[in-house]
């Protein structure tokens, strides 16, 4: 059996609040700069909260999803042919905000906050199998009423307007816009998707384990798949949204798998929650950090959690020491996804 082949992201694109493109992404996520303001989109004067990352100039999100992809495919250098005959995995709320878009998808996926790190393993399981040279996975979420107005009925936004991944004083999550396309390819690129995980802990609809197994699971599998111990691993861009339950069953999944503390952040505390995009939105993150040797900073904490023990970046971006780091997600349901990447 011949050997599993790398994959690689040839091309990437991304927009959030924090600004178009990588360098605005890195600019505001390391040093901590949140992107949260007062939402004009849509009235929320009979809301709780008020507040969320929401991107200025945006269009419709087909239009936008569109452009992502595009602007990926051409940092990958695909010409139109081999854009016409590329798979596109599509990560969205539903079809139909992109009718166009999805009526030339390959695969869509609607499994809520891990839609497009499911999109991801998919892919790279079929490219790393041989069934595939490329994929486009395109993911994209823009601040909408429905979806805020749910989320603030079920007192799950942040009332004092910050996010603060595990910070004893943490309120809940804040809702971001996020707009991301990727092309994975057989062989080396920017970074390589090196392994994959996925698990459902099947413990309530709503909350997470409390020993955090189903991340746990989806660590070790990661791991596994690339046939690495935990040591290699630098970086854990967490899942962590700012809520009580959510962010101490991560803790402890992460304690369970990594004997040494390992640098810990969430980037939501600065691009905010983007739903079905979060999983692609920060992978992007943690690929461009790694790629510029500084990890960003656990925005919004003030005080330390028992609960969560952790080996949080503060005050500062901190150096980059591995190559290696991993991206978690969780989704209502007890879904749970981990992606281990490799940049230098």
């Amino acid at each position: 059996m011949a050997d599993p082949r790398p994959v690689s992201i040839t091309g990437l694109s991304v927009l959030s609040a924090l600004g178009r493109g990588a360098e605005a992404q890195l600019a505001a996520a390391l040093p901590g700069a949140a992107a949260f303001t007062e939402v004009q989109r849509f009235d929320t004067t009979n809301r709780r909260v008020h507040r969320a990352a929401t991107a200025a100039d945006v269009r419709s999100l087909e239009e936008e999803m569109l452009d992502a992809i595009t602007g990926a495919c051409a940092e990958a250098g695909l010409n139109a042919a081999q854009r016409a005959t590329t798979p596109l995995f599509l990560a969205v709320h539903g079809r139909a905000g992109v009718r166009g878009l999805a009526s030339r998808a390959t695969r869509i996926y609607t499994s809520a906050c891990v839609s497009a790190s499911t999109a991801v393993a998919d892919g790279a399981a079929l490219i790393r199998g041989g069934y595939a040279n490329r994929i486009v996975v395109a993911a994209g979420y823009l601040v909408e009423a429905d979806q805020y107005a749910l989320f603030d009925a079920g007192r799950a936004l942040s009332d004092d307007g910050v996010v603060r991944p595990f910070s004893l004083d943490r309120k809940g999550l804040l809702l971001g816009d996020g707009m991301v396309a990727v092309v994975l390819q057989a062989g080396e690129g920017q970074a390589e998707i090196v392994g994959w995980g996925r698990a459902g802990d099947a413990y309530h609809p709503c909350q997470p384990a409390p020993d955090g197994r189903g991340l746990a699971a989806a660590m070790t599998a990661a791991l596994r798949k690339a046939d690495l111990p935990p040591e290699v691993v630098g970086y854990i861009n967490a899942n962590a949204t700012g809520t009580s339950f959510s962010d101490a069953s991560e803790a402890a999944a992460i304690r369970s798998v990594f004997e040494a503390d390992v640098p810990v952040s969430s980037t939501k505390a600065v691009h905010g929650h983007a739903l079905e995009a979060s999983g692609l939105l920060e992978l992007v993150l943690t690929v461009l950090a790694l790629r510029a040797g500084k990890l960003p900073v656990n925005a919004g904490f003030t005080t330390a959690d028992p609960d969560c023990p952790l080996d949080l970046i503060l005050d500062a971006p901190r150096p980059a020491t591995a190559q290696y780091g991993l991206t978690l997600n969780a989704a209502f349901g007890g879904a749970d996804t981990a992606l281990l990447v490799r940049a230098g």
